[in-house]
């Protein structure tokens, strides 16, 4: 299986395992990105991460690779229309990630290369070992990053930064990333996927109806001019401070007492 998928008490887990090809990518491996993702039962938090030493090194260029042969008619006779299908289907399989309710992390290690990084960009948080390497090197190959990498890095790091990522396509360290803004944790090899449960577990102490409702106040704030991202953010807060979770949240302290979310 290219991808599988657990939950570890309220956290969802959803882990790229093609071990043997450093998680690279294949159409199945997409596909069964978005049937993790829209198949995960009610969950506090997401955790994305890679089997074994990396993340996923990107686009399996290997013959045997159903993706190559669904693009192959663009490649070869330029057929716009097959091209924009399976960039679609591309974007969808991504989709479901970003599109979850709850905070979803990636848990960085090793190669986090081209269709990789563009699911990690896909998370709300990035939590990268200082040994990590990350990039966009579609260019390298007549392509660009068209699953999400050039809108969402971009809007991560702005456009100067993300022309220089994407059109160059080199690489950078965990560090480099970190300095960026392209990740939000460092951590040591070896710590990304405890480093990113430990976040998860975090969240769920918090009132997932607040979670919620903050998660998508920040979510549409970059999309939106000042006023409206305001107004949006005192429609959520009135819901948090109306659906109970405040009420409980307060008692929970002033007894000195764990929340009953």
């Amino acid at each position: 299986m290219p991808v599988l998928s657990r939950v570890d008490g309220a956290i969802g887990v959803i882990t790229l395992s093609q071990l043997a090809r450093k998680n690279a990518l294949d159409g199945q491996a997409f596909q069964q990105l978005r049937e993790a993702a829209r198949g995960l039962p009610e969950v506090r938090a997401v955790v994305v991460t890679g089997d074994g030493h990396d993340f996923s090194a990107g686009l399996d260029l290997s013959v045997d690779n159903s993706l190559l042969r669904d693009i192959a008619p663009a490649v070869d006779r330029g057929d716009d229309g097959v091209a924009r299908r399976v960039i679609g289907e591309l974007k969808d399989c991504v989709a479901a990630l970003a599109e979850l309710e709850v905070p979803t992390f990636a848990a960085i290690e090793g190669a986090c290369i081209g269709g990789g990084l563009e699911i990690a960009l896909a998370c709300d948080v990035r939590i990268a070992a200082r040994s990590s390497l990350l990039s966009l090197p579609e260019v390298r190959f007549g392509m660009i990053p068209d699953v999400g990498g050039c809108t969402r890095l971009a809007r991560l790091i702005g456009p100067g930064r993300a022309a220089d990522l994407i059109c160059t396509g080199r690489r950078l360290g965990g560090e480099e990333a970190f300095n960026l803004g392209l990740v939000e944790r460092l951590c040591d090899t070896g710590q990304a996927l405890p480093t990113a449960l430990a976040a998860a577990r975090a969240v769920c102490e918090n009132g997932p109806q607040a979670v919620r409702l903050a998660l998508a106040a920040v979510r549409v704030s970059a999309d939106l001019g000042l006023d409206e991202a305001l107004s949006v953010e005192t429609n959520h807060g009135a819901l948090a401070l109306t659906s109970g979770e405040a009420r409980e949240g307060i008692n929970a302290f002033r007894e000195r007492r764990a929340p009953r979310w």
